[in-house]
């Protein structure tokens, strides 16, 4: 990381605020550096690497809050900064730019009376060998797809990132945060067809004994076994479907956006203490955030707006029992704030697959694009691939169709799994990151509908 050129910013922006042409200012410096692995697979069942290339970088993300002539107001803009152009003109154009924006004033953290505990959110294998880390997932992904059955691999990425920022603003408050992130993806298609139709899937983590190599080639490899073979799902108004982790956590984390008190403030829809969310017979849902679980990528000892991270339960059997009060809009709403952060951790259910028995039901193994609206809590999504279970245990694969629902009907009446999984996955620049430990699986048996023949 370039300390040097961070010692020159925190001067001058120190000595702008002791003028007073500043109020304030924070900095996030983050050191990156990444292995990534191109590979092909000429035989259609091993990796051949054909680029192996080492990116490292640094990045400086500066928001500065200027003085303004209306009383309890400050300009505001975040930008980012480069070491190759003179410091003083980057925070001039930085101080010009935030006169044109004018916000409600707030207080910047500061420095906790006690340091938070550390959390441990870095593998030392990606940021101390990535290259013997490679050669384990690449062991792994070999071993897998040489047990499926009528695949053949065409491509092939892996990419092994670690960050580490360090945390700073005008306040003195100071940390430094690390991350590892991993990203593996595959093409793949049937053996001995034309190649007119692929498989391509990804799957993320943040270790790598938390990367699942085997179950993301099965589930590419049913994918690779469906093409061609499967039906459109029948329409049905009032539809029971079952779904899995990577869906459930997706629409927690909209769930999550309505708990956070900037909703309020921005007059959004929101939950408040003491509203019910979903019920009815089935499982109470029991939420809370966690940012304490070991290799989670929303584990931090510090909450995104400098707050020392605690945990904190959000929902108890379907009723608010606390929101998400950051330190920026807990101020506005006068409202304490609170520090509550980090992964979304639901308590298990008792659904079992013997419990599936005798119920008509359509299984969603993989949503085509799953998209969620935080402000209806709606969604909806083509299916990627489905099961059709009839009472009596026949099974049909499906693909295509539209389903769709409604959150707070899909949670009440709700069956959630006894067995519990976890989601980690590290942000992209589609999406943030979410982290989730919960019930594997969710029953839903009421808000859905499916469109299909």
């Amino acid at each position: 990381m370039n300390l040097h050129f961070i010692d020159e910013v925190t001067a001058q922006l120190n000595t702008l605020k002791t003028a007073g042409t500043l109020t304030g200012w924070s900095l996030k410096a983050t050191e990156s550096r990444s292995l990534q692995r191109l590979y092909s697979s000429p035989d259609g069942q091993t990796l051949s690497c054909h680029q192996s290339r080492r990116v490292n970088g640094d990045a400086f993300t500066l928001s500065v809050f200027t003085p303004l002539e209306t009383a309890g107001t400050v300009g505001t803009v975040t930008v980012d900064l480069v070491p190759y152009q003179p410091v003083e003109s980057q925070l001039a154009d930085a101080v010009a730019l935030a006169k044109n924006s004018r916000n409600k004033a707030w207080k910047l953290a500061v420095p906790p009376e006690e340091k938070p505990t550390d959390v441990e959110t870095c593998d030392p294998q990606i940021r101390d060998n990535p290259e013997g880390a490679a050669q384990k997932i690449e062991r792994d992904f070999t071993a897998a797809f040489a047990a499926t059955d009528g695949c053949s691999l065409n491509s092939a990425e892996l990419f092994l990132n670690y960050h580490l920022s360090h945390n700073s603003n005008s306040e003195g408050l100071a940390f430094e945060t690390e991350l590892s992130e991993l990203y593996l993806e595959a093409a793949m298609e049937k053996a001995g067809r034309e190649n007119d139709k692929e498989v391509h899937e990804y799957t993320t983590a943040v270790t790598v004994k938390d990367l699942d190599v085997k179950s993301f080639i099965d589930e590419c490899a049913l994918q690779v076994a469906t093409l061609g073979e499967s039906e459109e799902p029948q329409t049905e108004k009032g539809a029971t479907i079952l779904i899995h982790k990577d869906a459930l956590s997706q629409m927690l984390a909209a769930v999550l956006s309505q708990l956070n008190c900037m909703n309020e403030y921005l007059k959004l829809p929101f939950m408040k203490s003491g509203d019910i969310f979903g019920g009815g017979t089935g499982e109470g849902l029991t939420l809370r955030l966690d940012p304490t679980i070991p290799c989670m990528v929303l584990s931090s000892a510090y909450a995104v707006d400098g707050l020392p991270a605690k945990a904190g339960t959000l929902i108890e059997n379907n009723r608010v029992k606390n929101r998400v009060v950051g330190n920026r809009f807990g101020q506005y709403l006068d409202l304490p704030p609170n520090g509550i952060s980090g992964n979304l951790v639901v308590e298990p259910g008792t659904l079992n697959k013997d419990e599936l028995r005798g119920i008509e039901y359509t299984e969603i193994i993989k949503f085509s694009s799953l998209l969620i609206d935080d402000r209806k809590l709606t969604w909806s999504s083509e299916i990627k691939l489905g099961k059709q279970v009839s009472a009596d245990g026949r099974i049909t694969l499906i693909k295509g169709g539209v389903v769709s629902g409604n959150l707070k009907e899909n949670f009440t009446d709700c069956r959630l799994s006894a067995t519990l999984g976890t989601v980690n996955v590290p942000q992209s620049s589609y999406a943030p990151p979410l982290g989730y430990k919960g019930p594997d699986a969710m029953l839903i048996t009421k808000g859905v509908s499916i469109a299909g023949k």
